[in-house]
């Protein structure tokens, strides 16, 4: 099993790690034997998913803070302590690609992001299970859910190994993915593998029209219907916005030619929601390494080539239907 990583495309990233933390202190609380109702995180390359409990509200969340924390980060460093001379004999890896829904009409000449991520991830969970190889042998793949309503996200059933054939299976894997996921699309869908979908947000934008309630966002742009209907997904979104006192306010530099306005340069392109940077797509790329040592060498040397691959994989010229001063 493998869990996300940082991604090398435009993404906030600490969110991600917000997530990775959560889960952690999470499970610190289901150790205090907190109500029942608290939302757990579960999951990883297998059949577990998100769990559909509910989840506190930002107020609720308030008077166990303290609490979580200390239990959280006393859990964290017992755990290292328990764990930090262990070793692998085998290095495992695996990737993650996360794949736009987009419903493209020849005759309209329009493209939109396809709200049916829950009802496609529902349809390929039941093929894999009835046809998906289990026992290591061929490769076989598995689906989970992403932030926005439009998205899904595909791994190898079995992660990769350190050989030459393990090189070999990853083109093969990601292949079967896509073909498989085609498969379940209707015929004017598309899996389409990009960072951010283009006009995101501007005018009808989501098939199905995307309905227009955003309690938890409260986005002008972005309505609530763009998320994917997890409690975690919602609260978070919530209770992001409650702790900031403030909507979202993603600013990204506006394209300058002959005719920008001064006043349009200065703000830049305006996001309101985190549909914006969640709602972004990527490859990801998760390593379990020898032991602690080997993970500190690997980080160090990502740490210097993480800047070149974002160079390389720059795709993203367009946000929000507007061009931007940056394609990164």
């Amino acid at each position: 099993q493998f869990a996300s990583m940082l991604s090398p495309v435009p993404r906030p990233v600490h969110l991600k790690l917000f997530l990775g933390i959560a889960a952690l202190l999470l499970s610190a609380c289901e150790a205090a034997r907190l109500p029942p109702h608290i939302g757990r995180v579960r999951g990883g390359a297998g059949e577990q998913q998100l769990s559909k409990d509910e989840m506190f509200a930002f107020d609720e969340a308030l008077p166990w803070l303290s609490y979580v924390r200390e239990h959280g980060v006393q859990q964290f460093v017992a755990m290292f302590h328990d764990n930090k001379a262990l070793t692998s004999d085998e290095l495992l890896w695996g990737d993650e690609i996360e794949y736009h829904l987009v419903r493209l009409d020849e005759k309209q000449k329009t493209a939109k992001v396809a709200l049916r991520a829950e009802e496609v991830l529902e349809v390929l969970r039941q093929k894999e299970h009835q046809f998906g190889r289990r026992d290591g042998f061929g490769e076989a793949c598995s689906w989970h859910p992403e932030y926005g309503a439009w998205m899904v996200e595909g791994t190898p059933r079995v992660p990769y190994g350190g050989y030459t054939a393990d090189l070999r299976r990853v083109e093969h894997n990601m292949r079967l993915r896509r073909k498989r996921l085609a498969a379940v699309l209707r015929p004017d869908e598309h899996a389409i593998t990009m960072p951010a979908f283009p006009t995101l947000g501007v005018g009808d934008f989501a098939e199905p029209a995307a309905a227009a309630g955003n309690d938890a966002t409260l986005s002008a742009s972005a309505p609530d219907a763009l998320i994917t209907p997890l409690p975690r997904f919602h609260a978070l979104t919530r209770n992001i916005r409650l702790r900031r006192g403030s909507k979202v306010d993603i600013r990204a530099p506006l394209l300058r030619d002959a005719k920008t306005d001064a006043a349009e340069l200065a703000r830049g392109i305006e996001m309101d929601a985190m549909a914006y940077g969640m709602g972004c797509c990527c490859l990801q790329v998760t390593f379990q390494a020898r032991d602690i040592d080997e993970s500190r060498h690997l980080y160090d040397h990502l740490a210097v080539l993480a800047p070149v691959m974002l160079a390389l994989t720059a795709a993203t010229p367009v946000l929000h239907g507007r061009l931007a001063d940056t394609d990164v």
